[in-house]
């Protein structure tokens, strides 16, 4: 007759309530996972210390800027330029200007700037129906190098 040699019982055992907590860190650890490699409706959160805050979701880029509506639309107006969109059209009222245009591969160009206090404005930038972000981005790098 053979004897196996089992491993000696584990001295602190573990309670059903631990093994429930494990359980739930694990998965909130492969949610985060998921959600973070999903492409749709990501949320990308960028910012530090003097910076705005720049987030890119479900196809438009946001950004909060320390800039007054009157010299963000400026700076739209120079980068709009810059870029060399078409078909350029603004609408202005008294807390938002909204910059409509075109690239030359005839993707539609949405730049939406809301006054959120007399020194802070909202940017919202969408290229193309979808959205490209890299595109949105180097308009915001130009709205930023025109302030």
């Amino acid at each position: 007759m053979k004897t196996r040699n089992r491993p000696p019982a584990d001295p602190t055992p573990r309670s059903s309530a631990s093994r429930r907590a494990s359980r739930c860190a694990a998965l909130a650890a492969l949610t985060a996972v998921v959600a973070a490699s999903n492409g749709c409706g990501a949320l990308l959160l960028l910012g530090g210390a003097g910076t705005s805050a720049i987030a890119f979701a479900t196809g438009e880029l946001r950004s909060r800027e320390p800039s007054p509506l009157a010299r963000l639309d400026a700076a739209c107006a120079t980068a709009v330029d810059v870029l060399s969109y078409d078909a350029v059209e603004t609408e202005r009222d008294a807390n938002q200007i909204r910059w409509r245009a075109r690239t030359a591969a005839g993707d539609p160009v949405d730049i939406r700037l809301v006054a959120k206090g007399p020194d802070a404005t909202e940017v919202r930038i969408r290229i193309g129906v979808f959205g490209d972000e890299a595109k949105s981005r180097l308009v915001l790098e130009e709205i930023h190098q025109a302030l």
